[in-house]
């Protein structure tokens, strides 16, 4: 289930990037313009995508756990502490006082900076575990925030060249968790097949 979470919420954030890259380029259906004109979708697509790789980032320790030590142990409860953190930052920064604010932004920035970490240094002990395929490592490193913000870097000079709006960090950030939520899923499906051994 965890795999399937981040898929839904790497390709709701996905979608958005793109229909923003299709509204900037005047393709758009009457609705979908209004829709987006509207706002509103970047809080729950983000709660979408962050309860996502939460979800896929327990199950790959469940199913990890055994082969990358202490190290990985420790890059998944700071990923998932990182994220949890980032969550109730968002819920309690959008509460209508001043300390709320304060706090929710607080909780924010240090979950992103140790979900940040967590979630790199999980993405490298994945690609020494053996377990998942490689590109699910690579793919974790690269839906992390700071590969997000590479990824966005790498793009700047295409989004140029063909008029992209900044938005299309939507879909830099969803793409990679659609990989790491289907490496987690298949990976959980082949385990759930294996025949239980008779001890």
């Amino acid at each position: 289930m965890g795999g399937l979470a981040a898929i839904v919420g790497g390709f709701a954030a996905t979608i958005l990037g793109l229909r923003y890259v299709l509204q900037a380029w005047g393709m758009t259906l009457d609705f979908t313009e209004k829709t987006l004109q509207k706002g509103g979708y970047e809080g729950p697509v983000s709660t979408m995508l962050l309860v996502g790789a939460l979800a896929a980032i327990a199950t790959m320790h469940l199913m990890q756990r055994q082969r990358y030590g202490r190290l990985g142990a420790l890059a998944s409860i700071a990923a998932i502490g990182g994220i949890a953190m980032v969550l109730i930052g968002f819920f309690v920064s959008g509460l209508a006082s001043d300390m709320a604010f304060t706090v929710g932004i607080s909780l924010l920035t240090a979950g992103v900076v140790v979900g940040s970490t967590g979630i790199v240094v999980l993405g490298t002990v994945t690609i020494g575990a053996g377990v998942m395929p490689r590109w699910c490592g690579i793919a974790l490193i690269a839906g992390s925030p700071p590969g997000v913000g590479i990824l966005f870097m790498f793009s700047i000079p295409l989004a140029i060249m063909v008029n992209l709006p900044g938005t299309i960090g939507w879909a830099l950030a969803g793409i990679p968790w659609i990989a790491v939520g289907y490496a987690a899923f298949r990976a959980a499906t082949r385990q759930a097949q294996q025949p239980s051994r008779v001890q």
